[in-house]
């Protein structure tokens, strides 16, 4: 090839490395060019809902102050968390102490069922800037999603500690030591004063009222829930929680109308949950409404079919109607569901059997008594040979000998010996039958030489306990 043919090729070869270099050094500057040209154009996008365009004009983690928590704001918005956290957490390496990062990164580790790690972010909000009561709130508020209860407990504390005034504080100490009575009872009447401290800094919270008419109902004092949710209702008659508790209490107390006016003014504001359903249906029947206490009986079970309270007042309501069949129905139902089958508690108790076992001095007598339930529902004989051996062991030789018999008479011919497979006695194998024949024999050859002959020694006595 000549000189003069390979130039053309040359000088090509050139440029197009030249605008190589050249694209590569745009590439490395593009996204803050481009970003410096379409900032205002992409925070109009994101008043008008384009989410689209900061998504795709801002690089990924840019770590740019102005861009990348516009890009996270639009990923946020779409629901892409997982890219959001990248965005937010590249912007956490340059400065740590930025609240506002912490905030945001903690918002989307609880959009994706990340309490831990929002806790945390939370939690070092708190530490910079511990007077900001709305990162407290924040803090407490997943700690009590996570049931950190004794958590939640202390950062409340640490919160009334600057602030005795705070009633959100107090009604956040009453959740967790409600959360806490759960597994230890006592402490509940700490949450009663929590909460009452806290209704006493704000009487229209209605969470608070709610809580604190919850307590009363649950230690029947119906009375006092009325009283308090009725003066709630004063200044707020559409609070769901408390009209929830109120109608209950009513229930509670037979004011059968009362009740219902209270459930069907919540069925009208959209509560179509079981509880309101339930109470509203025995509300109806003790108003003597039948019908329209299977209506709403019937709705509730299509919600919880296996509640026997529910089958109960469902089938008598359904009885005084035209379903008069279906009634019959459900009531057979409930009486399955409260009378398990043999065989389930015969499962159960076998596996009470198996956990006296285990117990290093489980009371021998107690045992006899679970193994005789066994018996009653499975009829399997050798169980009365498990109870011979321990009256054996007992030295409690009458009921021995009493369920050795029991246990020998029971036995099929057939089992009685141990046979090869032709039919031939094997003589260097024990059967149960056998060893508990023999047993039977030396305690009465024992009995004998220490007390003499007598014909009634081995009836069965009174059972021991």
């Amino acid at each position: 090839m000549s000189r003069e043919s390979v130039c053309p090729f040359l000088g090509i070869f050139l440029i197009l490395n030249y605008m190589k270099k050249l694209l590569a050094f745009l590439l490395c500057f593009c996204p803050f060019m481009v970003n410096a040209q379409t900032e205002e154009d992409i925070r109009r996008s994101i008043d008008s809902y384009d989410y689209e365009v900061p998504i795709t004009f801002i690089a990924p983690a840019l770590g740019d102050s102005i861009f990348t928590p516009l890009r996270a704001q639009a990923l946020k918005a779409m629901n892409r968390h997982a890219e959001a956290l990248k965005e937010w957490n590249s912007l956490l390496q340059a400065d740590s102490a930025n609240t506002k990062v912490l905030i945001e990164l903690a918002e989307c580790y609880r959009l994706t069922n990340r309490s831990d790690q929002a806790s945390i972010c939370y939690g070092k909000a708190v530490s910079l800037q511990p007077e900001n009561k709305f990162f407290r709130q924040q803090q407490i508020r997943t700690l009590l999603g996570m049931e950190k209860y004794e958590e939640a407990r202390d950062a409340s504390h640490a919160w009334l500690e600057r602030d005795t005034l705070s009633a959100t504080g107090y009604k956040f100490l009453g959740m967790a030591y409600e959360g806490m009575a759960m597994s230890d009872p006592e402490v509940l009447a700490n949450a009663f004063f929590a909460y009452n401290a806290a209704y006493r800094r704000d009487s229209l919270d209605g969470q608070t009222v709610a809580h604190i008419a919850s307590i009363f109902n649950n230690n029947n004092q119906f009375a006092d829930a009325v009283n308090v949710t009725e003066t709630y209702r004063l200044t707020d008659t559409l609070n769901v929680d408390v009209n929830r508790q109120n109608a209950k209490a009513y229930c509670m107390l037979k004011e059968y109308k009362k009740a219902v006016s209270r459930y069907e003014a919540l069925k009208a504001m959209g509560d179509r949950s079981f509880t309101t359903l339930y109470y509203l249906g025995i509300s109806h029947y003790g108003d003597n409404w039948p019908y329209g206490a299977q209506e709403n009986l019937l709705e509730a079970y299509r919600k919880n079919p296996n509640d026997i309270n529910l089958l109960y007042y469902l089938a008598k309501s359904c009885a005084r109607t035209s379903w008069k069949e279906e009634g019959v129905e459900f009531m057979e139902k409930a009486l399955e569901l409260a009378s398990p089958q043999d065989s389930t508690l015969a499962r159960l108790y076998d596996g009470l059997l198996e956990c006296y076992n285990y117990l290093p001095k489980a009371d021998p007598y107690k045992k006899i008594e679970i193994i005789k339930k066994v018996y009653s529902y499975t009829k399997k004989y050798t169980l009365y040979y498990r109870i011979a051996e321990i009256y054996d062991y007992q030295k409690d030789y009458v009921n021995a000998v009493h369920y050795y018999e029991k246990y020998m008479a029971l036995v099929p011919k057939d089992k009685q010996v141990a046979l090869d497979d032709e039919g031939n006695p094997m003589h260097d194998i024990d059967t149960m039958y056998q060893k508990a024949r023999r047993r039977v024999e030396k305690i009465k050859v024992e009995d004998f030489f220490r007390n003499g002959a007598h014909d009634d020694y081995f009836e069965p006595k009174i059972k021991r306990k």
